[in-house]
């Protein structure tokens, strides 16, 4: 009983969230839009992830590979993903003073990254395996990616932290309201591909 009482309080108080206007802003996909005349990835051109894809290039938040493929299988790292989503919040005005900082012990060869890994833990959006490491280079898996994502709305993820634990909250939350569109998962703790990355971005994101 306490459980239920929880989570109508959940669902009702993420409701005056969306209403308010604060909610992330998801798109549907039309894939038909799309030909293989495009100058976009070999590999997703025609396919499902076309759309994601082509969105995320053209706003420079992810890159494709400079054999002309995207890889859409591919697992994608926390350092990568890290990248993808500041530059998808537009976080990125001050990297040279964020990658002066020593949050974590362990990006040592993940220049590129450190500035943004830690506009992010600033923000609150990302969080360290522990309070001294980030693991730059494990994958993401698709728990810790819906985490990152849904804690670009701060009010809805107040919300969730408040209630139950991760990441059960969180899945539950982003099942409730189908903001998974077309990814299906059926093992949080696996690493999200590339092509599943793309697209979850793609929902979460402001397109404005």
């Amino acid at each position: 009983m306490k459980r239920s009482k929880r989570y109508t309080a959940l669902i009702l108080t993420v409701i005056l969230i969306i209403a308010s206007g604060t909610g992330a802003v998801f798109a549907e996909v039309d894939y038909s839009q799309w030909n293989s005349n495009s100058a976009y990835p070999s590999d997703v051109v025609n396919t499902e992830y076309m759309a994601s894809v082509k969105y995320l290039i053209d706003k420079k938040i992810l890159t494709g590979f400079e054999d002309g493929t995207f890889r859409p299988n591919d697992p994608i790292n926390r350092a990568q993903i890290a990248v993808a989503i500041a530059k998808a919040t537009n976080r990125t005005s001050d990297l040279e003073a964020m990658a002066n900082k020593d949050t974590f012990a362990d990006l040592s060869g993940y220049t590129w990254a450190k500035g943004h890994i830690n506009a992010l833990v600033d923000a609150g959006i990302i969080k360290g395996k522990s309070s001294t490491t980030y693991a730059p280079g494990e994958n993401i898996s698709y728990a810790q990616l819906i985490t990152i994502l849904v804690r670009m709305n701060p009010s809805a993820a107040s919300t969730i932290e408040g209630i139950g634990n991760w990441p059960n909250n969180y899945i539950e939350y982003v099942m409730l309201y189908n903001y998974l569109g077309d990814v299906e998962v059926t093992d949080w703790s696996a690493p999200a591909p590339r092509g599943d990355a793309a697209k979850l971005i793609y929902r979460f994101i402001p397109k404005n």
